[in-house]
């Protein structure tokens, strides 16, 4: 590449003297802006919107399922890792993302009360068995002594 210079030099501008006519400009870009919000669209993108009135796409979260799910390798943070038997993942099959919503719990919590107060009595109840049936066979021992 060989670059010829010529007698007025090297610019950026279109006037060969390098003088820019400042009512002429029109920018191009974006001015500085702060990330303020992050939301997940129905596409499954990830979208960073900004105090300069960008919305950038961040990431994407992608749906899989696998024809072995039950095979897949367990691995820290409650993520798996696909192995042979898993097969490889099968994309667009896994259902869809909705966006800016909340999944609202399955768990009735009243119920699950219920249940911890039934199960704390019943281990309650079985720790006295326990002890009145140790207490038995100790009698009973030192009856036969």
């Amino acid at each position: 590449v060989t670059m010829a210079f010529g007698t007025g030099g090297l610019t950026q501008f279109a006037d060969t003297n390098g003088n820019a006519q400042v009512n002429q400009l029109q920018p191009d870009g974006y001015a500085a802006g702060q990330l303020e919000s992050v939301s997940v669209s129905n596409e499954g993108r990830v979208v960073g919107s900004y105090s300069n009135g960008r919305n950038i796409d961040l990431a994407e979260v992608s749906v899989a399922t696998f024809n072995g799910a039950d095979f897949l390798k367990r691995i820290d943070g409650g993520a798996f890792e696909v192995t042979n038997e898993s097969g490889e993942p099968l994309y667009g099959k896994g259902g869809s993302i909705s966006g800016s919503s909340l999944e609202s719990s399955n768990t009735d919590i009243a119920d699950e009360f219920t249940k911890l107060i039934v199960t704390q009595q019943a281990y309650s109840a079985n720790t006295k068995v326990i002890t009145t049936a140790n207490t038995m066979v100790q009698d009973l021992l030192n009856v036969m002594r």
